[in-house]
């Protein structure tokens, strides 16, 4: 049991009583190479509706998926059922699972914490009246189905992170406290799955990717880190003349960024994550924005390339990624992002500055990357005012976090396509977080968050040339600069 949670939120949702259905045999994916990283693939992908699938609880063999009991099994089961009950995906049923890994282990446990004395059972819910009876609650599939019916009012949660997702049902203190337990739920929901066979005989493909007669370690790497970043099109194999040991050994990538959304600052995230996890990939060289990059000579960084004439050629509207030939290609995806060092895991608040005094914080790591002022915008080249100071913010995915207690008015993208949240603090003063990707907003419209709180992710959507936090400060709907003011209340920036 997670003693950080605060309990899981009381939403007005009526009860309804459950009869658990017959078990139903159906597919989950057939996995490549027996390395799983197909249906892996598919879980992590924001938006995907595969059905859900069910098994009998009482088929479980007497073994153990990633470290996981067959008690714990059978209980991963019954959730699996309640999730196919509510004809939802399978990345939902494995949102559901995770979620019952860090909060019991995967266990039907009758006691609470010190956040929660009266919590019970799997998801540890509380006896608020929104969860049902002390029996319902104990029970692993009611428990599971009331989990469920409130995820599904979670909107566009196809386009959040797992952890996101189960946050925001359970009101953990840590919004990322989920994400180390996706993982092992990606294994258990996809091994159980296999114990039930092919439903009818069916064979779906092992790839969402057209990628032709390429390396399995290739194919592992599309399926896994496609969707992670909503990935649509992937080139693989094609003959080329000038890259023999790429394409034509299947051993290459191409991953489009001209077809999707903020196509230029998502794929500055997937080369970093590419170089970040270069090892683990099986990574020999990037290619992007005519620069490469190679493990080889990694300690140089991007190095610049000759000009090849068009945007395509110089790679401004794809990756292209060569796979090492010894490549062993991953087992189970990383969906979410590592957590800085300096986030706290016991509260979500920034240990490092802390509340000071008179109840303000830093909002994100320095250093101050462009100040308040004039300036030409380096995106437009427009000259014009720049209403707010550009921090850092420790890289991509970084921590973001509010500056004073207050309440979220803004929570979403504004018309310039800037991942945006404000926090309405009283008495005229207003704050403003910018460049979040979607599935970096972590705080919704409406909700009152204390100082510290993370509230975001550091991104680079919208009027941005690479990740980092624009922080703004209104006075009575007027911007001022942060930093005198920020002074005036006690913080300061590097």
């Amino acid at each position: 049991m997670d003693g950080r949670k605060i309990g899981c939120i009381a939403l007005a949702i009526p009860l309804f009583t459950f009869t658990p259905l017959l078990a139903l045999m159906l597919l989950l994916s057939a996995l490549t190479a027996g390395s799983g990283a197909g249906a892996a693939a598919e879980l992590c992908t924001p938006g995907a509706q595969k059905s859900g699938v069910t098994i009998d609880p009482k088929s479980i063999p007497n073994t153990s998926i990633a470290g996981y009991s067959r008690e714990q099994l059978v209980n991963a089961a019954h959730i699996m059922r309640a999730g196919k009950a509510l004809t939802l995906s399978i990345r939902d049923q494995t949102i559901g699972v995770m979620t019952a890994m860090g909060e019991s282990n995967l266990r039907v446990i009758d006691h609470g914490d010190s956040a929660g004395p009266d919590s019970r059972g799997l998801f540890q819910q509380r006896d608020n009246g929104t969860w049902g009876s002390y029996r319902d609650r104990m029970d692993p599939f009611i428990s599971a189905t009331n989990f469920f019916r409130v995820l599904k009012t979670i909107p566009k949660r196809d386009e959040l992170e797992p952890t996101i997702i189960a946050h925001r049902v359970q009101r953990n203190a840590d919004p990322h406290h989920y994400s180390k337990f996706w993982p092992s739920a990606v294994q258990v929901v996809e091994r159980l799955a296999k114990t039930q066979g092919v439903a009818n005989g069916e064979q779906p493909p092992s790839s969402q990717y057209s990628l032709g007669n390429v390396k399995p370690q290739t194919a592992n790497v599309a399926n896994t880190v496609g969707p992670m970043f909503g990935i649509k099109t992937i080139g693989g194999y094609r003959k080329s003349a000038h890259d023999p040991d790429g394409h034509p050994a299947g051993l290459a990538l191409d991953f489009m960024t001209n077809d999707i959304p903020d196509g230029s600052a998502v794929g500055d995230r997937l080369a970093q994550y590419l170089q970040t996890h270069a090892d683990q990939l099986g990574v020999d060289y990037i290619i992007w924005k005519q620069r490469i990059w190679s493990t080889k000579r990694a300690n140089e960084g991007w190095r610049g390339m000759k000009d090849r004439g068009s945007e395509s050629a110089n790679h401004y509207d794809h990756i292209h990624l060569s796979i090492k030939p010894d490549a062993g290609g991953i087992t189970a995806p990383d969906c979410e992002p590592t957590a800085p060092s300096d986030l706290n895991p016991d509260d979500g608040t920034n240990p490092k500055e802390g509340t000071n005094s008179k109840g303000w914080v830093k909002p994100a790591a320095g250093p101050v990357t462009s100040r308040y002022g004039m300036r030409t915008n380096p995106v437009t080249g427009v000259y014009k005012l720049h209403a707010g100071i550009d921090l850092a913010g420790g890289g991509c995915d970084g921590p973001i976090w509010a500056a004073q207690s207050g309440v979220v008015i803004k929570s979403g993208f504004d018309s310039g396509g800037n991942g945006t949240i404000i926090i309405d603090h009283g008495n005229g003063i207003r704050t403003q977080y910018l460049h979040m990707y979607r599935n970096g907003i972590l705080a919704r419209e409406g909700e009152r968050v204390n100082a510290g709180k993370i509230i975001g992710r550091v991104g680079s959507s919208g009027n941005s040339t690479g990740c980092h936090l624009h922080f703004g400060v209104r006075v009575n709907g007027s911007p001022v600069d942060p930093i005198p003011f920020m002074a005036k209340v006690g913080v300061t920036f590097e």
